[in-house]
């Protein structure tokens, strides 16, 4: 059994980006996936040089932060895009537009890492939304080579979150499916000062840290020998 890990939002602020790396040092976590219109993005790339081990690909992002495109569909008049999963298909975004930011995300993603990342993923799972994203978000995939978050060849498991992200439950969903090759998506990290006035998903980013870097969970993966990788 393969198993991928990957923590969301790196870069997103320094006390969550440092958790993200606790989970891999101390934990199961192997994969991330990085904010590139982050003001962080250049102190975490950085800081990734420590981790050789740990993929990293590009968290697309349409509901968070400022665009790095200039556009006139994706954006509130202070500049900032939509907030929450929803907002941003109710004012008639411009596909192209969105092709454009993403494309721009990943290229930000080149110029400071240095190098492709892993794959692709989103925040809010904003990529396969509208049936229109997800062919723009598969269209990238397939011009940089990179896995796509829920269109790879690890299948997706998406029931681990907030409360029912324990070690009994993390525990379960590998034994449920110890004969497959899975991803699981997650949102380990310290919170911060920062991360508890701008997330409503604060302490239960400690909660999965805990859970990632549990002994049970460790000698669990032990014992079955399951291979911890990225993409």
């Amino acid at each position: 059994m393969r198993l991928v890990i990957n923590g969301d939002d790196l870069g997103y602020t320094m006390g969550n980006t440092n958790g993200i790396f606790q989970a891999y040092r101390d934990g199961i976590l192997r994969s991330t996936t990085a904010l590139t219109n982050s003001k962080y993005i250049v102190e975490a790339a950085k800081m990734c040089e420590d981790y050789p081990g740990l993929g990293v690909g590009v968290h697309m992002t349409l509901t968070l932060g400022r665009p790095l495109t200039e556009n006139k569909t994706l954006h509130d008049e202070n500049g900032e895009f939509y907030p929450g999963r929803k907002m941003i298909w109710t004012k008639n975004p411009d596909y192209n537009e969105i092709y454009q930011e993403w494309k721009a995300q990943i290229d930000r993603y080149i110029e400071v890492f240095g190098k492709k990342p892993t794959h692709l993923d989103s925040h809010h799972s904003v990529h396969d939304a509208t049936p229109e994203a997800l062919k723009i978000a598969k269209d990238l995939a397939q011009e940089y080579g990179l896995q796509l978050r829920r269109y790879s060849e690890f299948t997706f498991v998406g029931s681990l979150y907030g409360p029912n992200f324990t070690r009994e439950n993390l525990i379960q969903t590998l034994e449920d499916h110890k004969d497959e090759d899975i991803e699981i998506m997650c949102h380990p990290g310290w919170c911060d000062l920062e991360l508890y006035r701008m997330s409503s998903y604060g302490a239960g980013r400690v909660q999965e840290l805990d859970v990632l870097c549990s002994k049970e969970v460790l000698d669990y993966v032990k014992e079955h020998q399951i291979e911890l990788c990225h993409y």
